[in-house]
């Protein structure tokens, strides 16, 4: 029994200290590793144009610039930790990066043909369109895998919601209405704020149209939305305007003739500015000459040019036309509202023309809101086809850490856990030896 005791007691404490070594091994591993590990996601760019670095609007841009301070406040928000922790703290730990395909690599490292094998490429030809966003643990280890991977989850869903937002095409003129009680104004003023959210309506219709000229609803398109803008101007617009000058239509006269002398000083003040330009420029034509130094612009903007070609010397004379142009329109408009104010002095109006024009507005505002209402129909069904869900696609957000069945841990069982083992070993050779020794007296006693 005492003979059993004795090999059992040895082997109890060896596999102990290996326990005891695995178990240390395993916590400095954790430790030291912990910054390592990071919660991981990946969007991908589906729209026309991303392979080429452009964004939807066929612009140049760099998807990094929307990772904003507003953003990642709102990912902590979501999560109910905008109290917890600082936008700079998370920045620190936040990094998102290009995801280039291995194969894609290896060619542009190489110089070597792209894709189809149809063109030569360098480092500059591929755009990636996949990106990914880590989210490092070291930001708080007391966090959990799972919390950190829903914050990473609704920082990266705000980065889609400003994307999507800013590549959204918007219409509301809510606000402005709201600024404007049409009642409390004067004619010529009413038909002016119908005439601004005309044109605003009318430019955005143009642009929509020259990025997607095949886009259309019910057969209609965004050209559709924008010549009737440009018809309800021409026409209903002009007609009004002709009707409230000829018979100087206005609930405050005096008030309607300031204003057109308003709009007369402030195309003086242009007049001025641009005449002053305008002889800079022609002095500078004037003295050109072929390898000299030459100061093109006007005003505050000058710029200094060496050179002796002659696109200096057709720079110049484009800014000279483009000046004279500019004040003979501005002379063309002065001489408009002078002959309103004219007009209006000498015109007598009656009860049927203030009735008539009132009419005529109310006709506008219901023709403008109809038109503002086919728009949103128009611009709703364009957002979801090509921005909403349609320009990125996002990945299930993932944790990754260091594995622990892994050559790094191996190195640190030897580090950590060899030590131990060995100690234990030297423990009990020595507790053998001795064991051994006692027996060999007992024997020759």
């Amino acid at each position: 029994m005492k003979n059993k005791k004795h090999i059992f007691i040895p082997l109890f404490i060896f596999i102990g200290a290996c326990l005891i070594a695995l178990i240390a091994s395993f916590i400095s591993f954790k430790a030291d590793n912990a910054n390592k590990a990071y919660s991981y996601q990946v969007i991908q760019l589906d729209f026309d144009g991303a392979s080429n670095g452009l964004d939807p609007n066929g612009n140049s841009f760099n998807p990094v610039q929307f990772l904003t301070d507003e953003v990642i406040l709102d990912g902590l928000k979501k999560s109910n930790l905008d109290s917890k922790y600082q936008v700079s703290e998370v920045r620190k730990q936040l990094v998102m990066s290009n995801v280039v395909p291995k194969g894609i690599v290896e060619e542009i490292n190489s110089y070597s043909k792209v894709l189809d094998g149809s063109s030569e490429v360098t480092s500059k030809d591929y755009h990636p369109v996949r990106y990914s966003f880590a989210l490092y643990h070291d930001l708080d280890k007391k966090l959990s895998s799972k919390d950190l991977n829903e914050l990473l989850k609704n920082i990266v869903d705000s980065y889609c919601e400003s994307f999507y937002n800013t590549y959204s095409k918007a219409y509301d003129t809510s606000a402005y209405n709201d600024i404007y009680a049409m009642e409390n104004y004067d004619y010529v003023y009413q038909v002016e704020v119908f005439t601004n959210k005309m044109n605003i309506l009318g430019n955005l219709s143009k642009t929509i149209y020259a990025i997607h000229d095949d886009f259309a609803v019910e057969a209609k398109t965004f050209s559709d939305i924008a010549y009737r803008c440009d018809k309800i101007i021409s026409n209903d617009v002009a007609k009004i305007n002709t009707i409230i000058i000829l018979n100087a239509l206005s609930k405050d006269i005096d008030r309607l003739k300031d204003y057109y002398n308003y709009k007369i000083e402030m195309l003086n003040y242009d007049k001025t500015k641009y005449t002053a330009d305008l002889a800079s420029v022609t002095t500078q034509v004037n003295n050109y000459e072929k390898d000299s130094t030459v100061y093109v612009g006007s005003g505050e903007n000058v710029i200094k040019v060496e050179s002796n070609s002659s696109a200096t010397y057709n720079a110049l004379l484009s800014k000279q036309i483009e000046l004279a142009n500019n004040i003979a329109s501005i002379n063309s408009s002065i001489s408009d509202y002078q002959s309103i104010l004219n007009d209006i002095n000498n015109a007598v109006a009656t009860e049927e023309d203030y009735t008539l024009v009132q009419n005529l507005i109310t006709k506008l505002g219901t023709d403008y809101d109809e038109l503002e209402e086919d728009f949103n129909k128009m611009l709703e069904a364009y957002n979801e086809k090509y921005v909403s869900n349609k320009i990125l696609s996002v990945d299930d957000v993932k944790y990754v850490s260091v594995k622990l069945v892994s050559t790094s841990f191996i190195v640190r069982c030897i580090k950590v856990g060899a030590p131990i083992v060995l100690f234990t070993l030297l423990g009990i050779c020595i507790y053998l030896l001795v064991i051994n020794s006692k027996k060999k007296e007992q024997a020759l006693a």
